[in-house]
């Protein structure tokens, strides 16, 4: 059963790292959601969701209108996730003062989500923490369920970027995600 469930772990979040363009038709896993008007350089508006944060709160993604968010799908099973966590960490910090947020959404379900805590403490995740138990912003976003699962959002509420998996020392797939984030910082 253990070995059952490390192998489901391992194929949600395997070594890969792609970046997908939001503007290339019919890849399979645009979130749902019409195109943007006012910035016909960007992809589909991100569709908006509530979730409980770690702390009891209720998020919008709309809260966050006129700011750049990196939403990150992301589990305590999933190895790339807790790697990758450390550097989103050092770009929050970078960041954050610019209109830069980031959030963080746990997609642990009830076997795993008593963990979601004490990892956030032990890799120091300031920014907010949102709870996707049943994966139904997930699913929205990312159909296919990778992990970790990266998003950009610029500050008209579209998307400009998405990113599938992590690995360690892929500077191609970093400087993409910077950049964009960087760009929509500039709009």
């Amino acid at each position: 059963m253990v070995a059952g469930a490390l192998a489901a772990s391992v194929a949600a979040c395997g070594p890969s790292s792609t970046i997908q363009n939001p503007n290339t038709p019919g890849n399979g896993d645009e979130p749902s959601g019409g195109g943007s008007d006012s910035a016909p350089s960007s992809g589909p508006s991100a569709p908006d969701f509530t979730l409980t944060s770690l702390e009891g709160e209720t998020v919008s993604l709309s809260d966050y209108e006129g700011r750049v968010v990196l939403i990150d799908f992301w589990s305590t099973t999933c190895d790339p996730c807790l790697a990758e966590m450390p550097e989103l960490v050092k770009l929050y910090d970078e960041k954050k003062d610019k209109g830069f947020e980031i959030l963080a959404i746990s997609t642990d379900g009830p076997e795993t989500q008593s963990k979601v805590s004490s990892t956030v403490q032990k890799l120091n995740m300031h920014f907010k923490i949102l709870l996707d138990e049943e994966t139904e912003v997930m699913d929205r976003y990312n159909p296919k369920g990778e992990l970790p699962f990266t998003v950009v959002v610029n500050k008209g509420g579209a998307i400009v970027l998405k990113r599938a998996s992590y690995q360690p020392g892929d500077t191609a797939s970093w400087n993409s995600l910077v950049s964009a984030i960087d760009g929509a910082l500039a709009e």
